[in-house]
């Protein structure tokens, strides 16, 4: 199954989950394409039957989607009906927020959501991957 990774670039801990998670989910066979929120492009996105989003917590009040990840989710086409997973690093007293937000933005393309996380460390972000029920 093929499976999109986007994920904020603003924190170095969201690149490393992304990438632990992309891992867990080769392991079970599934295609997996990465995409920072950087990305010129997001080819191949469309293919994907499902959506993981990575993000974090901005502050512990007013947590919001990072600027460069929202926009990067307003520019993508074909993103409406993915079945999709949020996930933010966790720790700090925003990361209730930050995923409720993240979610909300998601929505707001069209995504399906079927699962949010706070990954503590990469080896959870994997074991995840390696374990996760995509249909």
């Amino acid at each position: 199954m093929h499976v999109g990774i986007i994920y904020s670039t603003d924190k170095k801990v969201i690149e490393k989950l992304a990438h632990a998670l992309e891992k867990g989910l080769q392991e079970q066979g599934h295609f997996v394409k990465v995409y920072p929120d950087t990305s010129e492009t997001f080819a191949g996105i469309a293919m994907c039957k499902h959506l993981v989003v990575g993000s974090y917590a901005t502050s512990a009040f007013k947590a919001r989607t990072p600027a460069r990840l929202r926009d990067a989710l307003n520019k993508i086409p074909g993103i409406s009906g993915k079945r999709s997973i949020a996930f933010v690093a966790k720790g700090g007293i925003g990361e209730r927020k930050a995923l409720v937000s993240l979610m909300e933005d998601m929505e707001k393309q069209g995504c399906f959501m079927i699962d949010q996380l706070s990954f503590s460390s990469e080896r959870e972000a994997y074991e995840f991957g390696k374990t996760v029920n995509l249909r």
